[in-house]
């Protein structure tokens, strides 16, 4: 541990760890644009100067630099004992004195030299890092007169745009597709005043290259101006408009730990958080813009039944009474239980239950997406599992005999004559064979959140909810338990998937009677292996890690 003065503080900091991080530590803001914590660092914005304090022998006494130096390249460690400054510091810094803040008055005055001033229309205002430093750390005027360069807007790729006149240089984007992506479509061009951010182009202008990389969408968060937007969310919201939840995103078994931004009409976008062992500060584009179906208007909202060959729509009283004369009259060993790998490990544990302890059945399913592709990048992985709790649900939904999937599972299907399955990937499509074994089926209640392939084929639809629309948790395949947190309500008579599960096991005897999801996140770090530590207050926004013992 390194000993250091920063400002007036007395602080111990770790070895290695350089000053725009202490100090944030130390609850101080040292401004900066080029600087990110998971990227290179060229400190060419130079906003970060701070004041680094030496001992001068002519004097003997210690005074300021010279040089200021850039905070993001200052790293700060133990020193040996005769070279402590007063006998003891190992460092002492200044980010606030006069010279300091001069200097940083100076670079925000070159930095907005060029820029059009467009608060007013620009995506960015109210979450800008150019707006905030800009009020907080410079001039109140512009002495610039000249005419400004105006570069043009330019589009990068499926979802991305720049605004040239808004860009500062920093740089970010550029690393990000090299160190990070590894994919290389941005650099610069031009040189001086007139350089720009660019993708490669034929002399006609027309693009070689687009920006169409998984990652591509996190150039817009790291963007610490609003030169960089997604065609997704542009014109969309101002952000002080929307509420903010930590949430994991639902696109595959990664696990990406997520914030939803929303309003009471919806979701409004998915931006990443930072986790040191699951997603760093990324999240592929997949995950980041799957969210729009939570907001379809084709969600269920009531309740359907069969009448002839249509569904029609029911109240929860009809179809409850529906499912559990047919579970309460079939005989145990016909039934099979579905869970969902979209579901939480509440959701499925219920299920679990359900089917050992109420319908004494050992036919007890998983169902989620289809396998995709794996992508790997070099400080990134997307999985070719593309749900989000597979390992989770497998863990609730295991008992004295296997947790039925692929093959096994479509063939107990096709002899079942009750069926309950949990859905929840709405978009997955049935193969002719999976079609055929539903289709057999005597009778089918499916829960699910839109009028999906399966739950065209039900007798009995029940409208859930989506990870938007419930708390729990998700387990993802190296055994991290994270938190997902309710932001919306469900659409119409939509309930939370738990509390469907519940109300059914009740119709049927059963004396569940659970009043929120952390209740059976308790019971569940009671009786599954692995889970001791996995209560919603252990799991917080961090998640823990699966405990030894645990099956997988």
């Amino acid at each position: 541990m390194a000993f250091i003065k920063l400002n007036e503080l007395e602080l111990e900091v770790e070895d290695g760890i350089d000053v725009v991080e202490a100090a944030r530590q130390a609850g101080i803001e040292v401004p900066h644009y080029c600087y990110h914590p998971g990227l290179s660092r060229p400190a060419n914005c130079r906003m970060c100067l701070v004041e680094p304090h030496v001992f001068f022998p002519p004097a003997g006494k210690i005074v300021p630099d010279r040089q200021l130096a850039t905070a993001c390249t200052t790293f700060l460690r133990t020193v040996p004992p005769d070279r402590k400054l007063d006998g003891k510091y190992d460092f002492i810094v200044q980010t606030d004195s006069p010279r300091v803040k001069k200097a940083r008055e100076d670079i925000l005055e070159f930095l907005l030299i060029h820029h059009p001033l467009d608060c007013p229309v620009c995506d960015q205002a109210g979450e800008c890092d150019l707006q905030d430093f800009s009020y907080r750390h410079g001039h109140d005027k512009s002495r610039y007169l000249e005419v400004k360069n105006v570069p043009p807007k330019k589009d990068l790729g499926p979802d991305i745009l720049l605004y040239s006149t808004r860009c500062i240089v920093c740089t970010r984007c550029i690393r990000f597709c090299d160190e990070v992506a590894g994919t290389g479509e941005l650099g610069l061009i031009n040189r001086g005043s007139k350089d720009e951010i660019d993708i490669p182009r034929a002399h006609d202008g027309t693009p070689i290259q687009l920006l169409d990389n998984k990652l591509a969408g996190n150039v817009v968060d790291i963007c610490p101006v609003g030169a960089l937007t997604s065609k997704d969310f542009l014109f969309k919201s101002r952000p002080w408009f929307m509420k903010k939840a930590n949430s994991i995103c639902p696109g595959c078994s990664v696990g990406c730990n997520i914030t939803v931004e929303y309003k009471e009409d919806g979701v409004y976008r998915l931006k990443p958080r930072f986790h040191a062992d699951v997603n760093q500060y990324w999240m592929c584009d997949d995950g980041r813009l799957g969210y729009h179906y939570v907001n379809s208007e084709d969600r269920l909202q009531l309740p359907m039944k069969r009448v002839g060959d249509e569904l029609v729509y029911t109240s929860w009283a009809d179809a409850l009474d529906i499912i559990s004369e047919k579970l309460s009259s079939a005989e145990a060993e016909s039934i099979t239980i579905v869970g969902s790998a979209q579901g939480t490990n509440e959701e499925n544990y219920l299920l679990g239950k359900l089917a050992r302890e109420v319908l004494k059945t050992d036919r007890v399913g998983l169902f989620g997406r289809k396998p995709g592709e794996e992508h790997k990048f070099p400080q990134f992985t997307i999985e070719a599992d593309k749900n989000p709790n597979t390992r989770g649900a497998r863990n609730m939904l295991n008992g004295s005999s296997p947790v039925l999937e692929g093959e096994k599972l479509w063939e107990n299907l096709s002899d079942a004559k009750v069926v309950y399955l949990v859905n929840g990937a709405p978009e997955r499509p049935l193969d002719e064979d999976e079609k055929t074994a539903l289709e057999n089926v005597e009778f089918l209640v499916v829960q699910d959140i839109l009028l999906s392939d399966v739950a065209q084929l039900a007798d009995v639809v029940l409208p859930g909810t989506t990870f938007a629309e419930k708390d729990g948790a998700f387990t993802n395949s190296k055994g991290w338990v994270q938190r997902i947190h309710k932001t919306i309500d469900p659409p119409g008579e939509a309930h939370v998937d738990w509390e469907i599960i519940q109300q059914v096991a009740k119709r049927l005897g059963s004396d569940m009677d659970y009043r929120f999801a952390g209740e059976i996140a308790v019971e569940i770090s009671q009786n599954v292996a692995g889970y001791q530590n996995a209560t919603h207050q252990e799991i917080g926004d961090g998640g823990v890690k699966l405990q030894e013992g645990n099956d997988e």
